[in-house]
C-alpha cells in the first residue's frame, strides 16, 4: 500500500559507518575461554549471586567504576548452580550485561537494560505502556512466554510480586524497584530452571546482582533533554565505602540515587503520532484510513465518546433500573452544542443531523510517556569470619512515584459498569423548574448528552515504597569437606493509588436531576460541584515476601576430569498480596475493577549433582520439589551436559521439566476487561434475524456497547507445567575471536485462562436461548424499556480461570565477540547477540487450527499486541583510544504482519485483512482508528525497526570521567503501527525511542 508519508527507521548505512568508527566498553575485554557463561563482550566472568547452595563472595569489578574490590576466593558461583566452580563453563547458556555495559550503552534503570535483552520477547510490561494494568511497574517477557514464566531474582533471591498483576491476572517482580547506582551485572540464563528454582523460570532466569565491596566515596551526576528540548531527564548517584575485604576483613558501603524523567505528550510529537485522523493516508482503490477524532461523523446512539463541548438531541424519558435519568432519540430530532466549538478550538461540522463539534482527544491528551521519579538507598555490610567463613546483610529502600495523565472522562460509558449511553439531562429539575441546562426543557423533552468533563482533569498518580532486608552466610563445616550457605530475605511493597477525573455515579445523577452542573459553560463550576461528581479516588495495594534457604554441598570423590560434586537444600517461603478492589460499590464509570488477595507458603527440597566424567565431559544432574499450601505439589528434574573434544569447541545441552504456580490473582482475585459487542454478534445469520426481530430490532438490540468479560479466581487450578530442551556449540578459534550458538525448544501445556469461551457467542446465545455453558454464569442489564418481559442484554460473562490451550516455541541464540589490539593503547572490541524464533504456536484446543505468531502482531491478547518478531538483535562496537572511548550500539527488531491469528482468525491472509480493512473504512463503522472491523489493520506489514545509540567517554584522570550519550543517534522514526494499542500509531515494545526521537544525556562521574 501507499503511504502519504514515508515513516523510515533510519539509515541502516548510516548505522554501520557508526558502528565501524567504533565505540566504547570502558575496559577492554578479555579473550573469552571456552565457557557456557559470558559476559556482554564474551569473557568469561566471576558470579557473586546468592543462589540456593552458595551465599555471595567476593567479585572484580570493572575499573571504569572506580569501585576497588578485592577479588576474593577464586572459586565462583554460577546463576542457576549451587556449587562453586573454578571456571564458568556450565551445560547451561547464561550472558552477563555488566556494569560496564551499562555505562557504554548509557542504560539509566535496570528495567532498560533488563528489557534489551535480544532473548526478551512480546509480553513484557514497558515503562511507557501506561494503559497496563500493572501500570507504574516494568517487567521482562523472556521467549514471550509473558512475564509470569521469566524469574526476576534480586542478589539470587526472589522479591515480592508488584501489589498489581499484569492484565490482572499475571504476578510480576517490578523491575523500578532494583537501585542501578550498586549493580554489578545482570545474569541472564536462557534456559529453564524450575529445577533449582521452583516455580515461574520455564523461560529463564533474570539475576540482578549487587556490588559486594566499595572503598571511597564515588558518585554521579547527569542531565539529558531531547533534541525537541522535551523529555528531559536527570539522575545523582552516591556511594560512600569503608573497609578492605582482603585486608581488614569487612566492607560496608551507603548508596542514594535519585533520578526523573519528564512526561511527553503526542502533541508535541510529529504524524502520525499526535493524532487519530489517518484520512492522509492511501490505502489504495480510493479509500482512505479513518478519522478516529471524536465525532468526525454524525454522533450515533452507540457512541460511547463525547468532546468536551457538549452535544445534545431531544430525546423521551425512559424508565431506567439503574436509577439513572436516561431517553431514547426522537425520529428526526437534531443535535446541537451546548457552548462554541470555537472556545476550545474545536472543528464545528454541521450536517443534515446537525451542529457538533470534532476533537481529535489523541493530540489534545495523548500521553507518550510518564513522568516518572524515583529515589532510593542501600546499606550493605560484609564480613569475613574466620579465614574461609563470610556473612553480608544488606539493607534497601526505593520509592517510585509514576504520575500518568489521561483523557478526561466521558459522561457516556457502554457497560462499565453501567451502560450510561442513553443518559440525558431531564425537562424538569428536582425541584420542579425548567432546567436550563436543556434547550428542549420547554418542549417537555430530555437531552441526550454527549460529554466529556473537560474542566476535570484525569490522571493517575501511582506511587509504590519497597523496602528489602536480605542475609546470608557461607563456608566450610570444619574439615569435614562440607560446605554450607544460609540465606534469608524479606520484602515489602506498599503501593499508593490515586484516581483523579473518574466519574462518581451517584454524584452525576445528583448533579444532573439537581442541575448543579453547568454543561453550558463549565468553567463557571465550582470545585465543590467537580468534587461531588469526580471525588478523589484512593487505593491501597500491598505484597509481601519472606524467604529463608539453607543447602550443603560437598566433593564426594575424585573423577578423571574433577571432584564428584553433591548437593543438597531446603527452602521456605511465604508470599501475600493485598490488591482489594479499588470500587467495590461498582459506583465509579471507566474504573475496571480488578483484585486480589491472598497469601501462600512454599516448601522445597532440591538437590544438585556434578559429575566432571573426563577432562573433556562433564555431566549435570539437579532437581527440586515444591509443596504449595494452595493444595499442589511439583518435581522438576533438569539434566545437562557439556562436551569439550579439544579447547577451541565446547558442545552443551540440556533437558529440563518446570512449571508455574497459579497467581494469586488467578486463585483468589477477580478481574473485568470490556470489549465492544453488538447483539447477535456469533450467531448465525438466521439466528441473528430471529433475534432482532424478537425486539424489534430496536437500538437496544441494534446497538454496540461494551460487554464485561469478568475472570474470577478458581482455588482449583493446576500449575502449568513445561519441558524444555537446549542445544549449543562454543567456539574459540584463536584469542581474539569467540562465539556460541545455542537452539532452545520450549513447550507449556495447561496455559491458565482468563475465560474460556467467545463472550459475544455466550451472550447472544443466551439472548436467543437462555441457556448459558457449564462453568459459566451471566450479569444482566436493565431490561428493554420498550421489551421488559424479554431477557436483558448483559453486562459481563463471568468465568472461572480454567487449565488449558499448549503452546510450543523453538529459536536459536547467537552471541559472538572479537577483542582486537590495534595498536599500543587502542582496541576494537565488538559483541553481537541476537534471538531468531522459528515458531511461536498455540493450540486453544478447539479444533480450530493452531494460531501461529511468529512475525506477526500475535498473539495479540497474551502480548498486549506487541507481537513476536522473528528477528531481534544489537551489535556494540567500541574503540578504546587511550583515555578515550567511543561506543556504537545498534538495536534491531524486525518487521511483523499486522495482524494475528487470534485477531483476525487462524490463517488469515494480507489480502482478506486489507479486504476487510477498506470495506470497514469504506463503512465508516465507529471502531477505533487504524483498525478494520476493530479488528482487521489498515496496513499488512509494520517495517523493521533499527535504533543506533553512541556513547564518548573521556578519562581525565583517576578520580573523573566525563560522558555523552546520544541515544538515538540517527533520529530514525518508529514504524507505523496503527494496529497495536500500547501507543497511537507506533509499537512502545520496540520503537519508543523512535517516537521521542533523538536524546542526548550528559554527565560526570567521580571517585575519591
Amino acid at each position: 500500500m501507499t503511504f502519504a508519508r514515508q515513516l523510515r527507521a533510519g539509515s541502516a548505512l548510516q548505522a554501520l559507518a557508526l558502528l565501524g568508527a567504533g565505540a566504547m566498553f570502558c575496559t577492554p575485554a578479555q579473550a573469552q575461554n571456552s565457557s557456557a557463561v559470558t559476559n556482554d563482550q564474551g569473557a568469561p566472568v566471576q558470579s557473586d549471586a546468592t543462589q540456593p547452595g552458595a551465599a555471595a563472595v567476593s567479585i572484580q569489578n570493572s575499573a571504569q567504576t572506580g569501585i576497588e574490590t578485592d577479588t576474593g576466593s577464586s572459586d565462583i558461583v554460577v546463576t542457576g548452580t549451587l556449587f562453586r566452580r573454578t571456571d564458568t563453563e556450565t551445560p547451561s547458556p547464561v550472558s552477563v550485561l555488566t556494569a560496564a555495559t551499562l555505562e557504554a550503552r548509557g542504560f539509566t534503570t535496570v528495567s532498560e537494560a533488563v528489557n534489551s535483552i535480544a532473548a526478551g520477547n512480546g509480553g513484557g510490561v514497558p515503562q511507557n505502556f501506561t494503559g497496563a494494568f500493572a501500570s507504574g511497574a516494568t517487567a521482562i517477557s523472556l521467549r514471550g512466554l509473558t512475564t509470569n514464566s521469566t524469574l526476576t531474582l534480586f542478589d539470587g533471591l526472589r522479591p515480592a510480586y508488584y501489589p498489581l498483576a499484569d492484565d490482572g491476572q499475571r504476578s510480576i517482580v517490578d523491575l523500578n524497584t532494583i537501585p542501578s547506582a550498586i549493580v554489578d551485572r545482570i545474569e541472564v540464563l536462557r534456559d529453564g530452571a524450575s529445577a533449582t528454582y521452583g516455580a515461574d523460570a520455564i523461560a529463564g532466569v533474570v539475576n540482578v546482582i549487587l556490588k559486594k565491596e566499595v572503598k571511597g566515596i564515588l558518585g554521579r551526576v547527569e542531565a539529558g533533554i531531547s533534541e525537541r528540548g522535551d523529555s528531559a531527564n536527570q539522575r545523582v548517584q552516591l556511594t560512600a565505602g569503608y573497609g578492605d575485604l582482603g585486608d581488614q576483613g569487612f566492607n560496608v558501603y551507603l548508596s542514594g540515587e535519585y533520578q526523573h524523567l519528564a512526561s511527553l505528550y503526542n502533541r508535541d510529537r510529529g504524524f502520525p503520532y499526535n493524532t487519530n485522523n489517518l484520512q492522509s493516508i492511501n490505502l489504495g482503490n480510493g479509500y482512505t484510513g479513518r478519522n478516529g477524532n471524536t465525532f468526525y461523523t454524525t454522533p450515533t446512539a452507540a457512541s460511547a465518546g463525547g468532546a468536551t463541548v457538549g452535544i445534545v438531541q431531544p430525546g423521551t424519558p425512559t424508565a431506567n433500573s439503574a436509577g439513572l435519568p436516561f431517553a431514547t432519540p426522537i425520529a428526526g430530532g437534531r443535535f446541537q452544542t451546548l457552548g462554541s466549538c470555537a472556545s476550545q478550538n474545536l472543528i464545528t461540522r454541521n450536517t443534515s443531523a446537525g451542529t457538533y463539534c470534532e476533537q481529535d482527544l489523541v493530540n489534545t491528551y495523548g500521553l507518550i510517556q510518564p513522568d516518572q521519579e524515583r529515589f532510593g538507598g542501600t546499606a550493605h555490610f560484609t564480613a569475613n569470619i574466620g579465614e574461609n567463613t563470610q556473612a553480608y546483610i544488606a539493607a534497601t529502600f526505593y520509592q517510585s512515584k509514576v504520575f500518568i495523565d489521561g483523557t478526561p472522562q466521558s459522561i457516556r460509558s457502554n457497560g462499565n459498569p453501567l451502560e450510561t449511553r442513553g443518559i440525558a439531562l431531564p425537562a424538569l429539575l428536582a425541584n420542579g423548574s425548567l432546567n436550563p441546562q436543556n434547550p428542549f426543557a420547554a418542549q417537555g423533552q430530555s437531552a441526550i448528552i454527549y460529554y466529556r468533563f473537560g474542566d476535570i482533569p484525569s490522571n493517575l498518580t501511582n506511587l509504590s515504597r519497597s523496602y528489602r532486608v536480605a542475609g546470608g552466610i557461607d563456608g566450610p563445616i570444619g574439615d569435614s569437606g562440607f560446605a554450607y550457605s544460609v540465606a534469608a530475605t524479606y520484602m515489602r511493597t506498599d503501593l499508593e493509588q490515586t484516581r483523579r477525573g473518574f466519574l462518581y455515579i451517584p454524584g452525576l445523577v445528583n448533579a444532573i436531576n439537581n442541575g448543579t452542573y453547568n454543561f453550558i459553560n463549565p468553567s463557571l463550576n465550582n470545585q465543590a460541584v467537580r468534587d461531588s461528581i469526580s471525588p478523589t479516588l484512593q487505593g491501597r495495594n500491598n505484597s509481601e515476601l519472606a524467604q529463608v534457604q539453607a543447602t550443603i554441598t560437598k566433593d564426594l570423590f575424585q573423577l578423571p576430569g574433577g571432584p564428584l560434586q553433591i548437593g543438597v537444600g531446603g527452602q521456605f517461603r511465604y508470599e501475600a498480596v493485598y490488591d482489594p478492589n479499588p470500587v467495590p460499590n461498582r459506583d465509579f464509570i471507566t474504573v475496571n475493577p480488578f483484585s486480589a488477595v491472598g497469601n501462600r507458603n512454599v516448601k522445597a527440597g532440591f538437590f544438585e549433582i556434578n559429575a566432571p566424567i573426563l577432562d573433556q565431559l562433564e555431566i549435570n544432574a539437579s532437581g527440586r520439589y515444591d509443596d504449595y499450601s494452595t493444595g499442589f505439589s511439583r518435581f522438576s528434574p533438569k539434566i545437562g551436559a557439556k562436551f569439550s573434544p579439544i579447547s577451541q569447541v565446547s558442545f552443551r545441552g540440556t533437558y529440563s521439566q518446570g512449571f508455574r504456580a497459579p497467581s494469586i490473582p488467578e486463585t483468589s482475585g477477580t478481574v473485568i476487561g470490556f470489549t465492544n459487542y453488538t447483539p447477535g454478534d456469533g450467531l448465525s445469520a438466521a439466528d441473528r434475524a430471529t433475534l432482532l426481530s424478537r425486539y424489534g430490532n430496536n437500538s437496544y438490540i441494534t446497538s454496540t456497547y461494551g460487554i464485561g468479560q469478568n475472570s474470577t479466581g478458581n482455588p482449583d487450578l493446576k500449575p502449568e507445567k513445561s519441558r524444555s530442551f537446549t542445544g549449543g556449540v562454543v567456539f574459540q578459534p584463536v584469542s581474539w575471536l569467540s562465539a556460541t550458538v545455542d537452539y532452545y525448544n520450549i513447550k507449556k501445556k495447561a496455559l491458565v485462562l482468563a475465560g474460556a469461551g467467545n463472550t459475544a457467542s455466550i451472550a447472544s446465545n443466551y439472548l436467543l436461548t437462555g441457556a448459558v455453558p457449564a462453568g459459566v454464569t451471566v450479569t444482566p442489564n436493565p431490561s428493554d424499556p420498550a421489551n421488559p418481559t424479554l431477557r436483558p442484554t448483559l453486562l459481563s460473562v463471568n468465568y472461572l480461570y480454567s487449565n488449558g490451550t499448549s503452546l510450543i516455541t523453538d529459536g536459536i541464540d547467537a552471541q559472538v565477540q572479537a577483542s582486537i589490539p590495534l595498536a599500543e593503547g587502542v582496541k576494537l572490541t565488538s559483541t553481537f547477540e541476537g534471538t531468531w524464533i522459528n515458531k511461536y504456536n498455540i493450540d486453544d484446543g478447539t479444533g480450530g487450527g493452531i494460531q501461529k505468531f511468529v512475525g506477526t502482531l500475535g498473539s495479540y491478547a497474551i502480548t498486549s499486541a506487541s507481537g513476536t518478531p522473528r528477528w531481534r538483535a544489537n551489535w556494540q562496537n567500541s574503540l578504546a583510544l587511550d583515555n578515550v572511548t567511543f561506543t556504537g550500539t545498534a538495536y534491531y527488531v524486525s518487521g511483523y504482519k499486522g495482524y494475528a491469528d487470534d485477531n483476525t482468525g487462524p490463517g488469515s491472509t494480507c489480502a482478506q485483512a486489507v479486504e476487510q480493512s477498506i470495506q470497514y473504512n469504506a463503512e465508516g463503522s465507529g471502531a477505533a482508528a487504524g483498525s478494520g472491523g476493530g479488528n482487521t489493520p489498515i496496513q499488512c506489514n509494520v517495517r523493521r525497526w533499527l535504533q543506533v545509540d553512541a556513547n564518548v567517554n573521556i578519562k581525565v584522570n583517576d578520580q573523573f570521567n566525563f560522558y555523552v550519550n546520544v541515544i538515538n543517534a540517527f533520529d530514525a522514526k518508529a514504524p507505523f503501527d496503527p494496529n497495536t494499542y500500547g501507543g497511537n500509531n507506533y509499537n512502545p515494545a520496540w520503537s519508543s525511542a523512535g517516537v521521542v526521537g533523538r536524546l542526548f544525556r550528559a554527565g560526570a562521574q567521580f571517585n575519591f
